[in-house]
């Protein structure tokens, strides 16, 4: 079990001042690794004999074996942290690579073709990589409508035909919104595009053409995960530049 742990299951032990010693030490865990009791002591304004209660209520025997601790974890989570950063870096060279080899003639031929634009994000970040959409593929002389929201999502779908065009990007692809319109949208034979993570996912299976990115769950902290999402951007811009390939190699043949 980890401190933070232990703190948390014996909070109803642990008075004001033990509260104070353990927010001093989570603020200054490296200088806490090798700190003498004494000093830390001082820096709190108690009494040495109150640090060595509070980590006899952790369950360490006292102020030493609570640093050996202390300093094992920190140096865990430095290894980790380079762990992470290298499986994460990898993951992003993963997503252009499979982005970069991936044909896209399908979808291009679509976009081109296509009556009206429309994108939809599941979230913030997919929201930002649905602006993006529409600002990179101004490049091509193509709008896509960023849609905002619920009520702007429901009221488009309304009036879409097989001749529109709907991107929907989203990172599990279990978004009930997104689900809703993709299966409505379905039914009017409007073509889709779902952008989400690498996963067997409901959304995907909804929409005609699918475009996969890879993430990592960098942190969860009360229940709430975050993952990386700047591979949402590498892959549009790599779809865009396809797209202008696309628009070229037409030229070209005409």
């Amino acid at each position: 079990m980890r401190l933070e742990e232990l703190v948390n299951d014996r909070y109803c032990r642990l008075n004001e001042n033990d509260l104070l010693i353990w927010g001093y030490i989570q603020t200054h865990k490296r200088e806490c690794c090798d700190i003498a009791i004494e000093e830390l002591a001082k820096k709190c304004c108690i009494s040495r004999t109150t640090i060595s209660r509070f980590t006899q209520k952790l369950g360490f025997s006292g102020f030493r074996e609570f640093k050996i601790r202390l300093q094992m974890e920190r140096e865990g989570d430095a290894i980790q942290r380079e762990i992470l950063l290298d499986h994460v870096c990898k993951n992003f060279e993963k997503s252009i690579d499979e982005a970069k080899n991936t044909d896209m003639n399908s979808i291009c031929e679509s976009i081109y073709s296509a009556r009206r634009l429309f994108v939809y994000g599941t979230g913030e970040v997919q929201d930002a990589a649905a602006k993006m959409v529409k600002r990179m593929f101004l490049n091509a002389d193509k709008l896509f409508v960023a849609l905002y929201g619920r009520s702007e999502l429901i009221m488009a779908t309304e009036n879409l035909g097989p001749e529109d065009f709907v991107m929907l990007i989203s990172l599990s692809g279990e978004n009930e919104l997104a689900i809703n319109a993709a299966k409505r949208l379905k039914s009017q034979g409007v073509s889709t595009l779902s952008i989400t993570k690498l996963s067997d996912n409901t959304l995907s299976g909804l929409c005609d053409r699918n475009l996969y990115i890879r993430t990592d769950i960098l942190m969860n902290r009360a229940g709430v995960t975050f993952e990386t999402g700047s591979s949402y951007f590498n892959l549009i811009e790599i779809l865009c530049i396809r797209y202008l390939m696309y628009i070229r190699k037409i030229e070209s043949e005409k």
